[in-house]
């Protein structure tokens, strides 16, 4: 005879600014109706930063927040709008690379994207090099597709499109100004010679070294052959090539612009993913019902700490129409 085996999981509460409520940690099989109570993996594994890293990210990135902090107020703000988390399908944008896979509890592994996460369904990956939406129109109508036993055909669907930047809180690069754009990597001992995002930073570095030149990236031509996403993305920073060359972010000709040069080009790609989804991408689900976008910037941190979302905005696609949620949801951060 077939026994079905269900595991204890551990759920907390949290209070209004994403933290856990003393004493109030429970385990059993099920989540507790309370809709403050969330499932949290061992405690060791959660939101892992100090004070003096947090003040680093936010002298970059001064909004930023952890990133389970922050998925907790998204999923808590879709629950008062009668999304639950365990209903709505998430296509996850993000780029392919591996500090962006999810952090799982009880596992020293190299993912930093917010455990918070795994309460929604999926996800479908829409990403690829800088979290830009290279799957495109099929790609979404994939996703859309994807419903559950749980889930009816038109929604509820989320997409969190998010480029990534790393903030390192190195000493010497943090001293030189120069510490964004770079993380320490699990198993490396300096972050002075990474890049992160890496396609963003050879993307850019292209367009400085070919300005020059004038002719701008061609499909299929070049270093661009068999490499589609490093042409869509090296032709975004073209169209931005007259402030992105500029001797105040140019880093190919000065090395001490880097942070600011990898900041301005991450931006360029997120603002034109957000245009492109919203404008060109989204609208060809036709008939859509309830899919939350939102847009903003994945902050990876050094080995052993927990990432930062920097966020800019959300957006709800209902029956061919937008509506604006971006302040609504800012009052809750």
């Amino acid at each position: 005879m077939y026994i079905k085996m269900e595991k204890l999981k551990s759920y907390a509460l949290f209070d209004s600014s994403g933290l856990i409520v003393p004493g109030s940690l429970i385990v059993q099989k099920i989540k507790p109706k309370n809709k403050s109570f969330k499932q949290v993996s061992a405690i060791e594994y959660y939101n892992k930063t100090t004070p003096a890293y947090t003040a680093i990210v936010n002298t970059a990135y001064p909004n930023a927040l952890l990133a389970d902090t922050f998925s907790i107020k998204l999923e808590t703000f879709l629950l008062n709008k009668g999304v639950k988390a365990s209903n709505t399908v998430l296509n996850y944008t993000s780029c392919s690379d591996d500090v962006n896979a999810p952090e799982f509890a009880n596992i020293i592994n190299i993912g930093q994207s917010p455990e918070s996460l795994n309460e929604f369904l999926g996800p479908f990956f829409g990403g690829g090099l800088a979290g830009y939406p290279h799957t495109g129109a099929l790609g979404l109508q994939a996703w859309q597709s994807h419903a559950t036993t749980d889930t009816s055909a038109d929604g509820p669907l989320l997409l969190i499109n998010f480029p990534h930047i790393g903030v390192s809180q190195q000493p010497d690069l943090v001293s030189a100004s120069n510490n964004v754009g770079r993380i320490l990597r699990k198993g490396k001992s300096s972050a002075s010679a990474d890049n992160t995002c890496g396609a963003v930073v050879t993307a850019a570095a292209w367009v400085m070294a070919n300005l020059a030149g004038g002719s701008a990236p061609v499909r299929g031509a070049g270093v661009f052959a068999n490499n589609d996403q490093y042409f869509v993305l090296a032709n975004i920073l073209w169209t931005n090539r007259a402030t992105l060359c500029s001797t105040a972010y140019n880093f190919v000709l000065d090395a001490t612009k880097y942070s600011a040069g990898v900041k301005l080009a991450t931006e360029y790609i997120r603002a034109k993913s957000f245009t492109d989804l919203k404008t060109t991408l989204i609208p060809v689900l036709s008939g859509q019902k309830s899919l939350y976008f939102v847009t903003g910037t994945f902050i990876n941190v050094d080995s052993g700490y927990s990432a930062f979302i920097d966020f800019n905005e959300l957006w709800l696609w209902d029956s061919g129409a937008w509506t604006d949620l971006t302040a609504a949801f800012k009052l809750t951060l």
